[in-house]
């Protein structure tokens, strides 16, 4: 929205709105019950049901929440609720789209270019224990047992939420999904059924291309990884919506806690369902966009 608005309106009144849009939000902040650390607990485990031993991928932005702790006492939390047989991730995406990104060739080095998916990603991706993935646009940090296996060969395909990503390969986990003060409105993997499905399913969402991006790995060694992007006109779609009509709650569900967004998903269930409702030509996409059969 920023974006448009830069194009049609001056530099001033684009901050104008900028500023109270951000006074609105922390009006309604101090609106909202104060979370403490133990509250916070009690959500993780009861009502997004994470668990010891649990593979968890986590989108999260905490400046929705009204917290009585700092956000580097919720990443210890959840390192604690998973324990030592459990990992977490988090996306750790670039502050530009995609096409954007991969358009200006940007370099993406894997130990120093910042998350800008939240504070908690960006807290996660420092953390000494943590393993990220090789990939210029969609990369994800892993902290947990199962670090390694589930970051590696991430750069090994054009299709970013693929068989070699991390988003697919927590299914071979049982694993879940959760947001933490955001809404479906955030939950990347629905993408992993574009991507398995590739030229069968009804959309083809990314650009007519594919990019090579110089990255820079953990030895510091430059390395090309060729990918695709999504093409941004075919993003204007509305998640929360589609998983209320189309997902039973069991498998995905958003959830509001005092004025504040969570979400939860069982991410194998979630894939199924998905590739079931795309196989009868039901996606997240507007139908102005479905292949010509």
């Amino acid at each position: 929205m920023e974006q448009s608005l830069k194009r049609i309106l001056p530099p001033k009144v684009v901050q104008l709105l900028k500023n109270r849009r951000i006074r609105t939000k922390n009006n309604r902040l101090k609106k909202l019950p104060a979370l403490s650390i133990s509250q916070l607990e009690d959500i993780v485990r009861n009502k997004l049901g994470i668990m010891e031993g649990d593979v968890v991928l986590i989108h999260s932005s905490l400046g929705n929440l009204n917290l009585k702790c700092s956000p580097f006492e919720v990443l210890d939390l959840l390192l604690k609720i998973v324990g030592e047989n459990g990992t977490i991730l988090f996306p750790t995406y670039p502050k530009l789209t995609s096409l954007k990104f991969l358009e200006a060739e940007k370099v993406f080095n894997v130990s120093k270019t910042p998350s800008y998916m939240g504070i908690l990603s960006e807290l996660a991706r420092r953390h000494p224990n943590a393993v990220r993935s090789l990939h210029p646009t969609k990369s994800v940090v892993a902290i947990g047992k199962h670090a390694d296996e589930l970051t590696k060969n991430h750069s090994e395909s054009i299709y970013p939420y693929g068989e070699q990503s991390p988003y697919f390969k927590i299914n071979a986990f049982n694993g879940k999904t959760i947001g933490i003060g955001v809404s479906t409105k955030n939950l990347s993997c629905i993408h992993c059924v574009d991507d398995i499905m590739k030229d069968e399913f009804p959309v083809m969402p990314y650009a007519d291309k594919v990019f090579d991006a110089t990255c820079i790995d953990i030895d510091g060694n430059k390395k090309i990884v060729s990918t695709y992007a999504h093409e941004i006109r075919k993003m204007n779609y509305d998640i929360p919506k589609f998983i209320h009509k189309n997902v039973e709650n069991e498998v995905c569900e958003d959830i509001d806690i005092s004025g504040m967004k969570f979400f939860r998903a069982d991410s194998t269930l979630l894939l199924e369902k998905l590739l079931s409702l795309a196989k009868e030509g039901i996606t997240v996409y507007n139908k102005k966009h479905y292949r010509r059969r």
